[in-house]
């Protein structure tokens, strides 16, 4: 993940929110992919307008986590919607049409920030042609795809230092690519993907067992020499699960050794084998395992 306050900041400054959480990967070019949660628990925020992006287009995908009952949108001057937000609504506006949104209701969402640079950077990946708009209807739309990749970053924004670089990077690159595709008209990926090759996959496996590193999704697909789109879908026919699962499930079984084997406390074993802290890996264990850390030592010296 990476760390540039200064730029996640210019995206939200304008809002007066209660709180802000942000997370913000690299892309698989140069461009930078940002998501921002902002809630605020009070009516009457007035009117936000965001501030011009100096290196381009860019583009905002708003997931609504709760209802937002009064809002008006307005682009180019122009009122585009007055009305709710249901929950669950996904919308989408053009920062080159100049938005203004008047908030007058509490609101919960996500703010996915989409430079054009990282439209073009999938869309090169892809083969497909160049993407010059993201678009849907002025109401938003439901759409079950960006509701379950909004909540499967949830974890990421609420808990930054148990999450990293592998999940956020290829949750922030599929909803990205979703984007493009549900809302760009990039066609789905059509190149046939076969396994890595043995080097390949020894080269990624090595490079995610040093537990103490946290490496990226970039790196990986370098070492392999293949793009990032491309290396994560060979790598899960490789293996049968995603980079990031992968490494999890790697280090579960690690740890069931040092438990088995060493005196070392959870808190140890846990930061040995690349956990932020004993919860977490106590949650991670028992996702792979179905019972706890302790619960399996007891058990495997009865």
């Amino acid at each position: 993940m990476q760390s540039d306050p200064s730029y996640g900041q210019s995206f939200v400054s304008h809002f007066k929110a209660d709180s802000v959480s942000q997370l913000l990967t690299a892309g698989p070019g140069k461009a930078r992919l940002l998501v921002s949660r902002l809630r605020r628990d009070t009516p009457g925020h007035g009117l936000a307008a965001p501030p011009d992006y100096r290196f381009g287009g860019v583009f905002s995908v708003l997931l609504q986590l709760r209802e937002q009952t009064k809002r008006e949108l307005f682009m180019d001057g122009k009122c585009i919607h007055r009305g709710a937000y249901a929950a669950r609504t996904t919308s989408i506006v053009n920062h080159q049409e100049k938005p203004t949104a008047n908030l007058l209701s509490p609101f919960d969402n996500l703010i996915f920030t989409v430079p054009q640079m990282a439209l073009d950077e999938i869309a090169g990946e892809r083969g497909g042609a160049r993407i010059d708009q993201l678009y849907c209807v002025p109401g938003g739309v439901f759409d079950e795809t960006v509701w379950h990749l909004g909540n499967a970053l949830l974890p990421a924004l609420e808990r930054p230092n148990e999450v990293g670089s592998l999940y956020a990077e290829q949750v922030m690159l599929a909803a990205n690519t979703y984007f493009a595709q549900a809302f760009g008209g990039l066609r789905p990926a059509r190149d046939r993907v076969g396994r890595l090759a043995p080097w390949q996959l020894r080269r990624a496996t090595e490079a995610m067992s040093l537990f103490a590193e946290d490496i990226s999704l970039k790196e990986l697909a370098a070492e392999c020499g293949l793009s990032v789109s491309y290396f994560v879908r060979a790598f899960k026919i490789s293996t049968g699960d995603p980079p990031h699962r992968w490494m999890l499930r790697r280090r579960v079984e690690y740890s069931k050794s040092l438990l088995a084997r060493t005196p070392s406390s959870l808190a140890e074993v846990a930061i040995n084998c690349g956990f932020a802290d004993q919860s977490h890996f106590t949650r991670m264990f028992k996702s792979f395992v179905g019972t706890t850390p302790a619960a399996w030592r007891y058990a495997m010296k009865t």
